[in-house]
């Protein structure tokens, strides 16, 4: 259950950002991978062709999201019954690398420069095995990536032993169904609008108004993928466009609309508890990554920097509150 979003500086700078929804609590940090670093991942070893920072797993060198040197950013997302996966020796008999369906990202980022490259290279040289997993399997996962050009790339393992590929025009991105489902969905909301809706005489009755913001009247607002793409969609459409000092900042307002707490959405017969583990944003130009986590609204942050080796950083989790000045 993820949301993300990409938004434009009235410069033209591009931004990023996403909600990271999970079931299982896990530990979050920082990671700083530099380039000719060795990722060990479940199936197949590579060395990095680009540094690249994001949020990883305490003690994994992989990221879920993250932007390297060249400016390429992207983020891992649930794709649950959709997914094709093939076994890995499927995958290397092709003469194609096997990757778990949580490490694309990683991958990606270490070896791409922008979406094209992204586009050329996986459907050339990987697929996501059902084999291996940082987590003891390959999670059910489709992929969307943001460049410094603008473009956004969406990237779907629903073909065995390959991916379907599409242009993201509108910088929207949940989970299942597929991408296309979800951009030809948003002609069901055509008629949504910014504007307040004037109240009209009917008959002898004058009819009031029924309040500020029924222009979004019907705008869906559960937390299923569909309705979190329309919504998504249309709040950062109407949202004003913010010069860069503003950009992260706007990008943390539109996704406070899908913040999960815990206990509203339970799955399964274990009850697991779904809710919003982080909210991440991206600056691409100066490839700097703010976060803040379910416990601590506090928006922390971390910049692109050389190191030696694959470096953690820490997140703080316990909530950090200002105490008020005098005037």
């Amino acid at each position: 259950m993820c949301t993300g979003i990409s938004v434009f500086s009235t410069q033209g700078n591009p931004y990023w950002g996403r909600t990271q929804e999970f079931d299982m609590d896990l530990e979050y940090a920082g990671l700083i991978m530099p380039v000719g670093a060795s990722v060990n991942a479940s199936l197949t070893d590579y060395q990095t062709k680009h540094s690249f920072i994001g949020i990883s797993i305490k003690g994994v060198n992989m990221v879920v999201d993250g932007v390297n040197d060249a400016g390429l950013c992207g983020g891992s997302f649930y794709f649950g019954n959709i997914n094709r996966y093939v076994p890995q020796t499927e995958i290397e008999a092709a003469g194609k690398t096997a990757l778990a369906g949580e490490e694309f990202v990683t991958w990606a980022l270490a070896n791409c420069r922008d979406v094209e490259e992204v586009r050329e290279k996986v459907l050339r040289e990987v697929a996501i095995s059902s084999d291996g997993g940082v987590l003891g399997r390959s999670l059910p996962q489709h992929y969307v990536f943001q460049d410094l050009s603008g473009k956004s790339l969406v990237v779907e393992p629903s073909i065995p032993g390959s991916f379907e590929i599409y242009d993201n025009p509108v910088g929207t991105f949940t989970n299942s169904p597929k991408f296309d489902w979800h951009v030809t969905n948003l002609e069901n909301y055509v008629g949504l609008s910014d504007q307040v809706h004037q109240g009209r005489k009917i008959g002898a009755a004058d009819i009031f108004s029924s309040g500020k913001g029924n222009g979004l009247f019907g705008i869906p607002g559960d937390f299923t993928p569909q309705s979190r793409f329309v919504r998504a969609t249309f709040l950062k459409h109407f949202a004003d466009q913010v010069e860069d000092e503003k950009a992260v900042e706007l990008i943390f307002h539109v996704l406070d609309s899908f913040d999960i707490p815990k206990g509203v959405v339970v799955t399964g017969e274990n009850h697991k508890v779904q809710f919003t583990q982080y909210t991440s944003a991206y600056d691409l130009t100066n490839k700097a990554m703010y976060v803040h986590v379910y416990d601590n609204r506090q928006i922390q942050m971390l910049s692109l920097e050389e190191v030696s080796e694959p470096t953690h950083f820490e997140i703080v989790e316990k909530q950090q509150i200002a105490q008020m000045k005098k005037l």
